[in-house]
């Protein structure tokens, strides 16, 4: 019996020893970048033995794959509570929009593609890599999938299409804006907004309106009956 209490005490310490170890690869790697992000450097930003870090992953590569990962989600739990909101999808989409900002400041962005510019020429972190971006696609497939059939409107592509148009316009301009180009040289939010524009487009003319309801007729010139529904 007395022996539970105290394993629960060492799995509590070896989380926690974990969470302050990928704190710490994830302050280094977005300070430093990935060329300087070693497990020695690693140990000594959390205050770990070095041996703490390749017992808990392994090495190098399992540590950023596993920062990457937990960062991901993170930001994917945040849309998909966005997306899960009731209201047009034009809203959520401008919404979206302003939350680049939010990560390229946090520093997620370029974590993002620190990892990816590394994981050509690693394989664990190209995996990595595309498996957090999958999550994206797979996220956006949904929401575009639910749009459509909610609002009863023939898309010009398949959601899949459409969640990998959207996915690989914000990696763009996440690129650019990470290597300084300005919105003079490169209207990036024109952009995202000419496209929340044709959502916006789209959930107007459609059959049902966003909320589920059928929106209401145009009333006619006087004196003139309206069509039978």
């Amino acid at each position: 019996m007395s022996s539970a209490p105290a394993s629960d005490r060492r799995a509590l310490r070896g989380q926690a020893t974990r969470d302050r170890i990928i704190e710490a690869a994830r302050a280094v790697l977005i300070a430093e970048g990935h060329a300087h992000t070693s497990t020695r450097a690693v140990a000594d930003q959390a205050g770990v033995r070095l041996s703490l870090v390749h017992y808990h992953f392994g090495g190098r590569q399992g540590l950023l794959v596993e920062v990457l990962a937990r960062e991901n989600e993170q930001l994917l739990e945040r849309q998909r509570a966005l997306f899960a909101t009731p209201g047009p999808l034009a809203d959520k989409w401008r919404i979206a929009c302003d939350l680049l900002d939010e990560d390229i400041g946090s520093g997620y962005v370029r974590l993002l593609w620190e990892l990816w510019s590394a994981g050509l020429a690693d394989p664990e972190l190209a995996a990595g890599w595309r498996a957090a971006t999958a999550g994206w696609r797979d996220l956006l497939t949904d929401v575009f999938t639910a749009w459509a059939t909610g609002i009863d409107v023939e898309l010009p592509l398949t959601p899949r299409a459409l969640a990998t148009f959207s996915a690989n316009l914000f990696q763009g301009i996440e690129v650019e804006m990470l290597a300084g180009v300005s919105e003079a040289e490169a209207p990036h939010r024109e952009v995202l907004d000419a496209v929340g524009a044709l959502i916006a487009q789209a959930e107007s003319r459609s059959r049902v309106s966003p909320s589920g309801r059928t929106p209401a007729r145009e009333p006619g010139p006087p004196g003139q009956r309206s069509p039978s529904p």
